[in-house]
């Protein structure tokens, strides 16, 4: 299962009750780089452009009491400039309604099962946790993009 975390409630509540029901699930936990929720902490060290990143919703400058990382088993780190395209094409090629912390998982899950080489009769769950209604001015928004340096001038006008 990969999902992202913020305050940590959704994670632990969901991660809980699945391995609750299948201890043999694996957890994994999706941060965008610039926070610092993943383990082990070297992973928190590469930081985005400007030290912040645009992804909403998941990922924090401190560890939420909430959250319990013990229920996570591994940690991957996404950047905008993965997870925001993805959360563009979940919109255009899917018809998902989902935001950038969506995006950033699904961008995860791909990444981790190329790397992984994660075959046929694998189940892998990803966790959508938010919808398009708060980015239309932002990853949705080709000049948004442009301005990130994520759509080149070529791109915006293809569109």
């Amino acid at each position: 299962m990969f999902l992202g975390a913020g305050t940590g409630g959704t994670c632990c509540g969901i991660s809980r009750k699945l391995k609750e029901k299948n201890p043999n699930i694996k957890i994994i936990g999706v941060d965008p780089y610039g926070s610092i929720l993943a383990e082990p902490s070297k992973l928190n060290e590469k930081m985005p452009p400007g030290g912040m990143y645009e992804v909403e919703g998941i990922g924090y400058d401190f560890i939420p009491r909430v959250l319990d990382r013990s229920l996570v088993d591994e940690w991957l780190k996404i950047g905008d400039d993965e997870a925001l395209p993805f959360a563009r094409r979940l919109v255009k090629e899917e018809g998902f309604l989902c935001g950038a912390s969506s995006g950033t998982a699904m961008a995860a899950a791909v990444k981790y099962i190329k790397e992984h080489d994660i075959g046929e009769g694998k189940r892998c769950v990803v966790l959508f946790p938010d919808n398009i209604r708060n980015y239309i001015t932002k990853f949705i928004n080709d000049d948004w993009m442009n301005k990130l340096g994520l759509l080149t001038d070529k791109e915006c006008l293809d569109a």
